[in-house]
């Protein structure tokens, strides 16, 4: 798998957590994982990671090489989920990126082999974009680093002697205070981010009620990113991106 590299990190990682999942220790679950992986088990590899998560061992690494499987295995919507959340939480993590894009150009060929109609992926709402641009603590830090440059700034500024470092400073401040302005702003974003899930499995519609003999109404896609509204026992309501609504089962999402 293309993970290989970071799941090497992520089992030294884990060696030092000592954690568990049941009786086998997740050094030994990431082994199999990758035993399985190099001879084309990838069941087996896809159970190993899947242990690997449930046991509360969900780093970017484990997340993406079990993404990664998923992939391989025509798990689309799966391997769609691992990558999201991969990038919601590191979004300059480039091979997740180039997967998640490779994985979603795949699903679109399969579903347009199927139906005999191009598949038009719906744009992610700008506001969500930007919400995902840099994680929170980072957005944080290029706040605070912009509050010392205009502290700084107009200390300086009153204190100095000629015309072009009084300039100088200046423009220190306006750039301290822009980019205070915009790490608020990605803060903001970043926290105004709707409650959000991936559709891990395809063939599904819409239901008009809560129950499972619910009228079936709008087809959702496999892979698609949907809006949770409300939840209701095991049905979870929904708002896609074209803005249609209604539920769907909790167990066939994915949450971001």
């Amino acid at each position: 798998m293309r993970g290989h590299l970071r799941a090497a990190v992520v089992a030294g990682l884990v060696t030092l957590a000592a954690a568990t999942a049941g009786a086998v220790s997740a050094r030994e679950l990431l082994g199999r994982a990758l035993a399985a992986e190099a001879r084309g088990d990838l069941p087996t590899a896809a159970r190993s990671l899947e242990e690997l998560v449930a046991a509360g061992v969900d780093s970017d690494g484990v997340l993406y090489d079990l993404g990664t499987v998923y992939a391989r295995q025509e798990r689309y919507g799966e391997a769609i989920w691992c990558f999201e959340r991969v990038l919601r939480r590191a979004p300059l993590m480039w091979p997740a990126r180039d997967n998640l894009r490779a994985t979603r150009m795949r699903l679109a060929r399969r579903d347009a082999g199927r139906s005999g109609q191009a598949v038009v992926e719906q744009a992610v709402p700008l506001r969500v974009q930007v919400g995902e641009l840099v994680p929170l603590g980072w957005s944080v830090l290029l706040g605070v680093l912009g509050e010392i440059g205009v502290v700084f700034a107009v200390w300086r500024r009153r204190r100095v002697t000629s015309e072009l470092e009084a300039v100088g400073m200046t423009v220190a401040l306006v750039l301290s205070l822009t980019l205070t302005a915009g790490a608020l702003g990605l803060v903001a974003a970043r926290r105004a981010l709707p409650a959000e899930s991936v559709v891990l499995h395809g063939g599904l519609r819409l239901r008009q009620t809560a129950r499972v003999d619910g009228i079936p109404d709008a087809a959702v896609r496999e892979g698609e990113r949907v809006e949770r509204v409300a939840r209701d026992g095991v049905f979870t309501r929904v708002r896609t991106l074209t803005g249609a609504t209604g539920w769907l089962e909790t167990s066939e999402l994915g949450g971001l």
